[in-house]
This record gives structure tokens, C-alpha cells and sequence, in this order.
């Protein structure tokens, strides 16, 4: 109830201190008009006098208050646009939430009612921005008038340009909201000819499913595995299309069976009803879920912020009335992913791919941190992947499994329910499969599908590093060579 009274609040604030600024300086103007009334006609009826408003007056105005009436005029259009902005604010909230509850019943709405309905709040935001900084330069301007004599200037410059700011990121940015997000992937793509026994496997998996096959292989060194139709910029270039990434860390502890799992769960969600959403509807969402932050930016602070803050208000309720139905079909089709998994595999394969990821991809956090400490010191890590590997095989103990049932796993597009869940619909319990999942450097790693891959490993390596160094300016020229030896361990 917190939360809707606040979005409320910010919706209709702009117009009811409009409404009511408009509303004080008639009752001032009105108060004045029968004052001089009172002074020049002494003997006149005191209730017809209490009648008498500024509005009646201006309905024929003399040349004497032609500038009053004027004003009166544009108080009544403030009241006016003040109750239209209210009303029209509050009509798109009910809108929205029910186009949120009505999406949580079928996949088919949240697909038709998603995408237009963002199209129709960008339209209704950019009126409403401009609505709202005129009525609030109007009662800045009107209400300092009447009770100081004097006018900021500066306030409702900055008002002005806030809104002009926020009108442009509107046209830039949420008219362009609805765009496929992007997503960063420190990697490589790898062609057929370059890794033709990944590829082979990746394209007997799909074939097997029945599901859409990837025009790119990305391999990297993040602890992830995914899928998707954002634009993946990676050090290849920017891939378009559908692209599979591939951990080659975590492929260093998954033995060949378990990565096929993984990759028939990510091809799983190119299979059936599921390639709408994998193409149409989640590289949208998550792209509108970032671009919000430009609109923060685009006001800025203080008081050119003021217009926007409706705007994003509602955009916000707009993303957060439809994460209900997006988070429980979210779950439905990663557990039918994990099962597309499993059916190239077998469950138990599945799952004990699954509690290794769970297990040791928060060990690369760590390994980051030293290789930003190695930086720092002038060093680089040769070889970041089999450095991760061996931290695994450090780690490897059943301390590993603690507390992992309720982690999640992150993905540039798609959300994940925690493992608990996943296991259970796979029919597996962890005990089952914590002595496989221990075994973190299998003889047919699936590191091996990819073609010279102790070479790529350290190609990327290097990249990520000096990626890293970039972002946290340190002189590259003062690097030396990658060390002889891996450095942090």
C-alpha cells in the first residue's frame, strides 16, 4: 500500500499543486475584485457582492481589466490541465495493472499486450512531461507573482530544460525501449571450421530437440552459459542474431554429457512455443528494464528533475505490473529448459551439470578480484581459465554444496529459479549427485570440444585483463608480458 500510495503521490503532485496554486490566486483575485466593488458601490447587496468572481466579471470584459481577465484565463486552463493530467495519470495506472494481471493468464497476452503497451506509455510520457513542467513553471510563476512580487527564473529554467531533457530521452530513449537489449561477452565467436566438434555437438543437440540452431558460438571466460537474440558485442565484433555462449571454465569441469545437458537446456528455450518469447519478448523486457536509467540521468537533480519524476514513476509501474506474469512463465519455461536438458541426457546428468554450476561459478568473483589485484602490481594472469579450474579442484569438497540449494544463476536476458526448485522438477536431491558433482577435472572435459582451446583461453585472458584495466584506468604501456606461470591461484 506504501509503494501505490507513493506512485500516487508522484503522479498527481504536479497537478493538485497546480490545481491549487490556480485555485488560491482566483480566490485572491476574487477577494480583491469585491473589495473594490464593496469601495465603490458601498450601498450594494452584500450577497450579490459574495457572488461576484473574477469569471463573471471577464465574461465581458472592459479594456481596464483586459490583463487581469487574461490571467483569470490562463488560472482556469491550469485548473483545467491540472484535472486532465490527474485523471489522465491515474486512468494509465489502472490501465497498466490490468494489462499486468490480465498477462499473467496467458502467454499469448503477455506477448500482444507487452510490447504495444510500451509503445503507448512512451506516447503518453512525453505528453505528460511536457504537461507537467507547464503546470509547474505555471504555478512557480503565477504563485510567486501573487505572494512574493518576484519570479525564479532560474527554478523554472531549470524545470524547462528538465522536461526539454526528458522529452529527448524519451525520443531517444524509450520510444527505443522497445529494442533488443545488448550484452557484453568478453570472448570469442568460433566459427565450424575453427571448433568443428563443438559445433558438431551443438548442432546434433538441437537437432535432436527440434530447435532452432545458433548462427554464432561465442566461448569466453565468464561462468555462464546462455543463449539469446541480443546483439552480443563481443571481441569478434558485434554478433546479431542467435548466439550461444560457452563457459570455457566452467567447460573444464563439465565432462562432455553434462555440457550437452547445459547446451539442451539453452537450445531448449529455441524449441516450440518458448522461441516467441526467446526471440520477441525477452530481449525487449530487459532491454526497457535497463534503459530506464536514462531517463533518472536525463533531469538530473533538484528541481529540473521534477517533471520527469511521474514519468519514470509509471514506467517503472508499467515494467514492475508486468514482472509478475514475466517472473512466473519465467519459471515455467526454465523448468521445461531443464527437461529439454535432460531429455538429451538423462535427469540425473542434468542436474548434477546443474549443482557444478550453482557450486563453483561464484569462485570466478574471486578470481576477478586477484586478477584486478595482479593489475594493479603490473601482472597478468596467463592462463584465467585454468586458474579458475584449479581454484574448482581447491574447492571441490562438500563445503561446496552449502547453501547452494536456494542460489540463482545469472543470465543477460532470462531469470532462473533457484536450484531447490530445479532439482525437484528434475526429480533429483542433491545428495544423489554431490560425489559426481565433485568431480570437477573429468577425463572428457568438454573443454576438449573446442579446437586448440588452452591457446583461446589464453587469447581471451589476455583481453579480458586489459578489459579490466581499461575500466579501472591503469596504464597498459606499464604492463609487462602475462607471467610465465598462472599468479593468484
Amino acid at each position: 500500500m506504501g509503494r501505490r500510495t507513493w506512485l500516487f503521490g508522484l503522479v498527481l503532485a504536479v497537478p493538485l499543486v497546480g490545481f491549487g496554486v490556480a485555485q488560491g490566486i482566483k480566490l485572491h483575485f476574487n477577494s480583491q475584485v469585491r473589495d473594490a466593488a464593496r469601495q465603490q458601490f458601498p450601498d450594494a447587496n452584500a450577497d450579490r457582492l459574495s457572488q461576484l468572481t473574477l469569471d463573471t466579471l471577464c465574461e465581458s470584459p472592459s479594456s481596464e481589466i483586459r490583463e487581469l481577465c487574461d490571467t483569470n484565463s490562463n488560472l482556469n486552463l491550469m485548473s483545467g490541465g491540472s484535472i486532465a493530467a490527474g485523471g489522465a495519470g491515474l486512468a494509465l495506472l489502472a490501465l497498466i495493472a490490468l494489462a499486468g494481471v490480465a498477462a499473467r493468464k496467458s502467454r499469448i497476452l503477455l506477448l500482444l499486450l507487452f510490447k504495444p503497451g510500451l509503445y503507448l506509455t512512451a506516447a503518453f510520457l512525453t505528453g505528460l512531461i511536457l504537461v507537467h513542467a507547464a503546470i509547474a513553471i505555471a504555478a512557480i510563476y503565477y504563485g510567486e507573482s501573487a505572494t512574493v512580487g518576484r519570479v525564479h527564473i532560474g527554478i523554472i529554467a531549470a524545470i524547462g530544460l528538465g522536461a526539454l531533457a526528458g522529452v529527448v530521452a524519451i525520443a531517444r530513449s524509450t520510444f527505443s525501449l522497445v529494442k533488443k537489449a545488448q550484452t557484453i561477452a568478453i570472448g570469442k565467436s568460433v566459427s565450424p571450421q575453427e571448433a568443428p566438434q563443438l559445433w558438431q555437438k551443438v548442432l546434433n543437440t538441437a537437432e535432436r530437440l527440434g530447435a532452432l540452431r545458433p548462427e554464432h558460438v561465442v566461448v569466453g571466460l565468464d561462468p555462464n552459459f546462455f543463449v539469446t537474440e541480443v546483439d552480443v558485442l563481443s571481441l569478434s565484433g558485434t554478433l546479431t542474431g542467435r548466439t550461444l555462449y560457452c563457459s570455457l571454465p566452467l567447460a573444464r569441469l563439465l565432462t562432455t554429457d553434462e555440457f550437452t545437458a547445459v547446451i539442451g537446456h539453452e537450445l531448449g528455450h529455441f524449441k516450440g512455443s518458448d522461441t516467441k518469447f526467446s526471440e520477441r519478448f525477452y530481449p525487449i523486457y530487459r532491454g526497457t528494464v535497463t534503459s530506464i536509467a536514462s531517463l533518472h540521468a536525463a533531469g538530473g537533480e533538484g528541481s529540473g528533475s521534477i517533471a520527469l519524476l511521474p514519468a519514470i514513476a509509471i514506467l517503472t509501474h508499467f515494467l514492475e505490473s508486468f514482472a509478475v506474469a514475466e517472473h512466473k512463465l519465467g519459471r515455467d519455461r526454465e523448468l521445461a529448459a531443464d527437461q529439454a536438458g535432460a531429455l538429451v541426457t538423462d535427469a540425473r546428468t542434468m542436474a548434477t551439470a546443474l549443482v557444478k554450476v550453482h557450486a563453483f561459478s561464484g569462485l570466478w568473483n574471486n578470481l576477478q578480484q586477484a586478477a584486478v589485484e595482479a593489475l594493479k602490481e603490473g601482472k597478468l594472469f596467463v592462463n584465467a581459465s585454468k586458474t579458475y579450474a584449479d581454484a574448482a579442484a581447491h574447492s571441490a569438497t562438500p563445503a561446496a554444496f552449502d547453501g547452494i540449494a536456494e542460489t540463482h544463476l545469472s543470465h543477460p536476458t532470462d531469470t532462473h529459479p533457484p536450484l531447490s526448485v530445479r532439482l525437484q522438477s528434475l526429480g533429483v536431491d542433491l545428495l544423489t549427485v554431490s560425489e559426481a558433482a565433485l568431480i570437477v577435472t573429468p577425463k572428457d572435459a568438454a573443454v576438449t570440444l573446442v579446437s586448440g582451446f588452452e591457446q583461446q583461453e589464453q587469447e581471451i585472458s589476455e583481453a579480458y585483463q586489459m578489459f579490466l584495466a581499461n575500466r579501472l584506468g591503469i596504464d597498459l604501456n606499464a604492463i609487462p608480458p602475462p607471467l610465465s606461470a598462472p599468479a593468484g591461484g
